[in-house]
């Protein structure tokens, strides 16, 4: 008990140094706003949420738009020996726009998915298509967004069942923290623990899910990036923990777009096997 109370009061310690250190550029968040958009010479450096689940702990500039897209994700697996399963996902979209200098705006859109389960080998699969669920969400900075070798964030979300056969089923909610550090030039390291509320489609009941995240991004060259991404998920529903290793190279074209290509590994049996290509556009 006396060491975990010690590295609990280390650890509150070193937060509240990291917060002062990053405040210590002063930043006037009344400056620039919705209505006032940040000029595009001050704007800060492209840091999408994809292709993974972890989080930027930076916003959009106020004023401006982003938009992040999975031009194509591709879902293959098969759950503790039952149904083989499929899904293709075309243009799940996340538009998001600055509000404050520290804060932003995010709608998330499942344009069109393709759900496809083999009941037994023999059979034909069964077939979902459609459009899917709506998400809104919104990021409010705490610390690190103009100066600093940490930021931290705060990110809540809740998801509209829109969608019909390859909807959620039902209304969902989330908060997220994540946190960035910058380990040298042009390395940096991104974390993430996010605690969700999920439906479940066959009983219509919710429980709860977390799921932790790291994120260490290295640049080549200005033009030539790479990622690395371990991701792990756990319900109360199932009891299961599903962990995925994603790997791939990021390219950034100019300062406002950037391209994105991968494969998600799964690192146990319960976890599916993903392909995917996106970008990232900024206005």
């Amino acid at each position: 008990m006396l060491r975990a109370s010690t590295f609990l009061v280390a650890f509150l310690t070193g937060t509240a140094a990291m917060a002062q250190s990053n405040s210590s550029v002063p930043v006037d968040s009344a400056r620039y706003t919705l209505f006032k958009p940040t000029p595009r010479d001050q704007l800060r450096k492209l840091h999408p949420d994809r292709p993974g689940i972890t989080q930027s702990a930076y916003t959009i500039n106020p004023g401006h738009f982003q938009l992040e897209t999975n031009l194509m994700r591709l879902r293959k697996g098969r759950e503790d020996g039952g149904p083989r399963h499929r899904e293709l996902l075309l243009n799940h979209a996340v538009l998001k726009m600055g509000v404050t200098e520290r804060m932003d705006v995010q709608v998330k859109v499942e344009s069109y998915s393709v759900e496809k389960e083999w009941p037994d080998d023999a059979a034909g699969p069964e077939r979902h298509t459609g459009f899917g669920d709506v998400s809104v969400r919104v990021k409010r900075n705490l610390f690190g967004d103009d100066s600093g070798n940490w930021a931290l964030a705060v990110s809540g979300y809740v998801t509209l069942p829109t969608g019909a056969a390859v909807g959620r089923g039902g209304l969902e909610g989330g908060l997220s923290i994540p946190v960035e550090y910058k380990i040298g030039e042009g390395t940096g390291l991104s974390m993430q623990v996010q605690g969700d509320i999920e439906n479940d489609r066959e009983t219509n009941s919710h429980y709860f899910a977390l799921q932790p995240a790291a994120t260490i991004n290295h640049d080549f060259t200005k033009f030539l990036g790479s990622y690395a991404e371990v991701m792990s998920h756990w319900n109360a529903h199932t009891g299961r923990w599903r962990h995925l290793l994603n790997l791939g190279p990021e390219f950034t074209l100019s300062e406002n777009v950037q391209f994105d290509m991968g494969a998600g590994i799964p690192l146990n049996a319960q976890t599916d096997r993903e392909f995917f290509i996106g970008f990232t556009y900024r206005r």
